[in-house]
């Protein structure tokens, strides 16, 4: 017979939304998992409604002044609330001693390995939601600088979501630029390349906010069927990631 080896475990790639996201600290249950989280307007965007430049002349009466003179603070509208997912990973096998150890170990791992392209597969979704019909660019060079007007009016460095193939067209045009653990744009917007985003957003490039999450602690479940002579294992971890503004997306054609 030939002799078996197990592989050691390996760790999970390196970059993608699990990077990018600030995750908040939790501690009790769980209140987000059945209706999501909603991201409340802090300021940070839409400023453009609440802002201008005075133009009425200085000794103006009231009855001088215009509708447009007028300085009026308007909130920009609370953007639908982020679903939040479960995602499991299972082994099963015989009910030997060496066996259950192995069931264990093989759930956990395929659940390492296997949540962050999950996580960037339903995020993708809620992002082409807020896509709507993006706008359209001819290659990588347009798309990304259609990217950083959208997210130089709003005054912040962002976050743009893309497939990870695109890095290698973004490094030929000179717009992956190496900072610290993570890349940027030339004008310092944070990559997020993720596996995920392969099947999820495809050939579309979105810029959001900083991206933030909360998640619940990682539970290995066990269970028995003794007829089958089955030994089961389920780890599995509830997660929900949001944003304060959506910026903008590009579909490249």
């Amino acid at each position: 017979m030939a002799v078996p080896f197990t592989p050691p475990p390996v760790n999970p790639a390196p970059g993608g939304l699990n990077a990018a996201v600030q995750w908040l600290p939790e501690s009790g249950p769980t209140r987000w998992l059945g209706s999501g989280v909603q991201v409340r307007p802090a300021g940070n965007y839409g400023g453009a409604q609440s802002s201008g430049v005075w133009n009425a002349p200085w000794c103006a009466s009231l009855d001088d002044l215009t509708p447009e003179d007028r300085k009026v603070g308007l909130r920009p509208e609370v953007a639908e609330p982020f679903e939040a997912m479960t995602v499991w990973a299972a082994d099963e096998c015989d009910l030997t001693e060496p066996s259950r150890a192995e069931v264990e170990a093989r759930a956990a791992q395929v659940f390492r390995l296997e949540e962050h392209a999950a996580l960037e597969r339903h995020f993708a979704a809620r992002l082409l939601t807020d896509a709507g019909d993006p706008a359209e660019a001819d290659n990588i060079i347009d798309a990304v600088s259609q990217l950083e007007n959208m997210l130089a009016r709003t005054g912040t460095v962002g976050f743009i979501h893309a497939s990870t193939g695109w890095a290698a067209l973004a490094a030929q045009a000179n717009l992956l630029i190496r900072t610290g653990t993570g890349y940027t744009t030339p004008l310092g917007h944070r990559w997020v390349l993720g596996g995920g985003y392969i099947d999820g957003l495809t050939s579309t490039l979105v810029a959001t906010s900083q991206p933030y999450g909360w998640r619940s602690e990682l539970q290995l479940r066990t269970a028995i069927d003794e007829r089958a002579n089955s030994f089961i294992a389920i780890a599995e971890r509830s997660v929900v990631v949001g944003y304060e503004r959506f910026i903008g997306a590009v579909e490249i054609g």
